[in-house]
């Protein structure tokens, strides 16, 4: 369903081939034929449907190639995702061993609804990011105020 939105969370494991199985809230609005990859902070796997990783892809192909800074950034967004992925008959996807490592993925892990896309967590490293936000919570609120909710002068 196009423009579906993620939300929520999940917990789950890895099985030992590196399958995760989707939870079922979240199958709909991923689809067939996403991407896998990093999310933009590189700390957590990203699951992309097909809208969403076009429009990275658009963004990304505005960079010029003579542009040896942006393409620094665009090999390592393109190098570190996996096109047209697909869940099996059971709704399992193939986390690639490369963006498990990564991430420092372990056997239990946490789906997050961001939005646009899902992003998939190591469990401790979640707990802990989460944990650090929520002390910051006031300092965060101030930022996203100021920057996309304040009036610009």
């Amino acid at each position: 369903m196009p423009g579906a939105e993620f939300s929520g969370n999940y917990t789950h494991n890895i099985d030992p081939k590196g399958r995760v199985t989707i939870p079922a809230a979240y199958r709909e609005a991923l689809g067939q034929g996403f991407t896998i990859g990093l999310n933009n902070e590189f700390n957590a796997i990203a699951l992309y449907p097909v809208e969403k990783w076009q429009d990275m892809s658009e963004r990304l192909a505005r960079i010029p190639d003579s542009d040896a800074r942006g393409m620094a950034y665009v090999r390592l967004i393109k190098a570190f995702s996996f096109t047209n992925q697909t869940l099996d008959g059971q709704g399992r996807a193939l986390l690639p061993a490369v963006l498990r490592q990564k991430v420092g993925m372990d056997k239990a892990i946490r789906f997050a609804g961001m939005g646009r896309w899902l992003e998939i967590w190591d469990e401790n490293r979640f707990t802990e990011t989460c944990a650090q936000s929520e002390q910051d919570i006031g300092s965060l609120l101030e930022y996203v105020n100021d920057r996309y909710y304040s009036p610009q002068n």
